[in-house]
């Protein structure tokens, strides 16, 4: 069946509810706010007469949009190229490139560099020095390569996500069984800007370990996120990682329960926290569920009892990096637009690690106590009550004086309490 990338970006010009995360007794405070914007909407496919398939996106300084993937429409070869598609603001093509050997390349993942130019890190079995290894492509504005490197050993190395570091250089992640503990383990690499590897980690157990997602944070760190069988709770369970500057580990986490969970993106979040990004089967209502966890700096969830600490093996080692020159060819895919069915789904949302009040802020002098199946608002004199579900809409709109019990569903709730000309807001969670 044929693949085709397909790009859907939708901004709509139309009022929208947007949480401002100032603290107001510990607690995020919600505002109702009007941002005009200009609309920009479509949804895009582009391909050849095979499959061809999109990694990552990246919207570039100039308001389009950069994609890396994978072609098979425009290789040379029966095996799949890595592809970069540059678009302007509507998706319109300003080129396309693809980047190959004599066999497999691959491209996970791809960011805009300070220069203009962009990185792109992968796969490849065409290049390196093992069976599979991975490789990182330094482009200018228009594609064309400045340099391209393979990093590995012997076996399997591949990578799944690279970003720009401050110092110019860059950080890439994924995993490897040239190297570390046993079997499959975290690949860590950081390199200077001309791509020369200033050092190189593993991290794993006496199983699997990868990772599919890294974030400098704001200490000049790095946020590891990805899988592991060697540590945590029965199976699959997600796996956090934080390091310093040189990849030594601050600490590290499991997220899991008795069956599979894994994450697929992590980001540093304005508090100082991360937050996280996977699917499992240990939770939720179905086969397999999306997964996000929020965590404090520390990787912690409370005193969540699926969160546990970990102390995998890190080993420093020094893969053979060569240089290869992968063959660049301009490419013509086809552009279609479409109309996608879109459905605003109702999802069926558990808290496999449901946090006490305590835990999750500091309630306004008493004002607002949820309990079990509600809240409880008191005040002095008479005062206004508006309960908000995660969206925005209004819940319950309630006048009351001095005490009034609201029943509310489990779920999270902004609730926003108008006395005497002031407003208290505060975030619950209803059990």
């Amino acid at each position: 069946m044929k693949r085709v990338i397909l790009v859907i970006l939708s901004v709509l010009a139309l009022g929208f509810w947007s949480e401002v995360f100032a603290e107001s007794f510990g607690c995020p405070r919600l505002y109702s706010s009007h941002n005009p914007m200009s609309a920009t909407s479509f949804a895009k496919t582009y391909g050849g007469a095979y499959y061809d398939v999109a990694y990552s996106v990246q919207q570039t300084s100039d308001g389009g949009y950069i994609v890396a993937g994978e072609t098979n429409s425009f290789s040379a070869s029966y095996y799949s190229d890595a592809f970069l598609v540059k678009t302007d603001a509507n998706g319109n093509i300003i080129w396309a490139k693809t980047y190959r050997g004599t066999d497999i390349d691959y491209a996970f993942s791809v960011q805009q560099t300070s220069d203009g130019g962009y990185i792109v890190a992968g796969w490849t079995t065409s290049f390196g020095a093992g069976l599979r290894d991975i490789i990182l492509i330094k482009t200018d504005a228009n594609g064309n390569v400045i340099w391209a490197k393979t990093y590995g050993g012997t076996g399997w190395d591949r990578a799944y996500s690279v970003q720009q570091t401050s110092d110019g250089g860059y950080i890439v992640a994924g995993y490897t069984n040239s190297f570390g503990a046993d079997s499959i383990d975290i690949f860590l690499i950081k390199t200077d800007a001309n791509g020369n590897v200033v050092w190189a980690k593993t991290y794993g157990g006496t199983d699997d370990d990868w990772a599919y997602s890294v974030q400098q944070t704001s200490d000049g760190g790095y946020i590891l996120a990805g899988g592991t069988w060697s540590f945590g709770a029965v199976g699959l369970g997600i796996f956090l990682i934080k390091t310093d500057a040189n990849g030594n580990i601050q600490w590290a986490k499991t997220y899991g329960g008795i069956y599979g969970n894994i994450a697929y993106s992590v980001q540093q979040t304005s508090d100082g926290g991360y937050i996280v990004a996977g699917y499992g089967w240990s939770f939720g209502t179905g086969s397999g569920d999306i997964f996000l966890i929020k965590t404090d700096a520390n990787g912690n969830i409370g005193s969540c009892s699926i969160v546990q600490n970990v102390n995998p093996t890190v080993n420093t080692v020094s893969p053979t990096v060569t240089t290869p020159t992968p063959s660049v060819s301009s490419v013509s895919p086809t552009v279609n637009s479409v109309s996608p069915t879109v459905t605003s789904p109702t999802f069926s949302v558990s808290a496999p690690c449901p946090l006490s009040i305590s835990e999750f802020c500091q309630i306004a002098s008493g004002i607002i106590t949820p309990y079990k199946g509600g809240i409880k608002v008191r005040g002095s004199g008479e005062f206004e009550v508006k309960v908000y579900n995660v969206s925005g809409g209004i819940v319950k709109s309630v006048k009351g004086k001095n005490e009034v019990k609201i029943e509310l569903s489990r779920g999270v709730y902004f609730v926003e309490v108008v006395s005497g000309g002031k407003v208290i807001r505060e975030k619950v969670v209803i059990r």
